[in-house]
């Protein structure tokens, strides 16, 4: 997982570029560390020096992988097997939410607008049953949506154990009777058979990791967006980020994230999939009927 647990900055405003051409860039550089925050400071410095030196030399300034910004997110748990390997880590978003990253275990959002796309049957029968006087139900897409993994699972993926959750926009899926590298070519194939969002697709390939939302979205539930962003750069700064975490960890216990659907297979659980689904559970779900957010 590309989850680093320090983050440093480097900067500078520089001028000149190839044969002296007059030009001015402020450059940044954020790079990560597992290890320390001097280990991440070096890192960045380094970067810096070499993105000083293309820039002088008049090439082009590297993209980040993806064209998605690395995230930036301070680690609040760390989910270890017992072997120690690092299995989940939850961190907290820039929208102020908990979320769970994990290195093989395989989390799939299916946001109802982008895994209808192309299902011009579905919308068809929506329609025919609109002009001839039935009402849609709220629940139409969530029925759709279903039913393709549904038949999905039954048709391509029989013997694997799949849990399915309502969102607040759509369906997640737990995949858990087994692992799966983030980067490879069967996760990123079934993310896109299955209609998962091309963002999310991509973040999961430059993180090395899939991931979840945990806590509902402060707009959701009545809250503005936080007033900082990781890493804080003063202690005001983090006293605010502090105070508004508070505010909204007091708030949250009146919704819930998701509700269990389905528990597709009968597979039996892998074990660090067992532990992520639990931890899942117990942050998402919930015995009364809450509203999703």
């Amino acid at each position: 997982m590309n989850i680093p647990r320090y983050w440093a900055k480097a900067e500078r405003l520089i001028q000149g570029g190839k044969a002296g051409a007059a030009a001015e860039r402020h450059l940044i550089v954020w790079r990560g560390s597992d290890a320390s925050a001097e280990d991440a400071q070096a890192r960045a410095q380094r970067e810096l020096e070499e993105r000083i030196a293309r820039f002088r030399r008049g090439e082009r300034l590297r993209d980040y992988p993806g064209h998605i910004r690395p995230l930036r997110e301070p680690v609040i748990e760390t989910v270890s097997a017992p072997t120690g390997e690092r299995i989940a880590v939850i961190t907290r978003n820039a929208a102020g939410c908990r979320v769970i990253n994990t290195a093989q275990v395989m989390f799939i959002d299916l946001d109802f607008a982008s895994a209808l796309v192309g299902d011009w049957r579905g919308a068809l029968a929506a329609l025919w049953r609109s002009i001839g006087g039935v009402s849609q139900a709220k629940a139409e897409p969530q029925e759709r949506v279903l039913a393709k993994v549904r038949k999905w699972h039954e048709r391509e993926a029989s013997d694997w154990r799949v849990r399915v959750y309502r969102t607040r926009a759509g369906l997640r899926l737990l995949i858990a009777h087994g692992l799966f590298e983030p980067t490879s070519k069967d996760a990123q194939q079934v993310m896109t058979r299955l209609g998962a969002d091309a963002r999310y697709r991509r973040l999961c390939a430059v993180q090395a990791c899939f991931r979840a939302r945990l806590t509902p979205k402060p707009w959701r539930i009545g809250m503005a967006r936080p007033p900082a962003t990781y890493p804080w750069t003063n202690a005001d700064e983090e006293a605010r980020q502090r105070a508004w975490e508070s505010r909204y960890e007091a708030s949250i216990g009146r919704f819930a994230v998701c509700r269990l659907l389905a528990d597709l297979g009968r597979q039996p659980l892998h074990p660090d999939a067992e532990r992520v689904m639990r931890l899942h559970d117990a942050h998402t779900l919930s015995l009364m009927d809450k509203p999703l957010a």
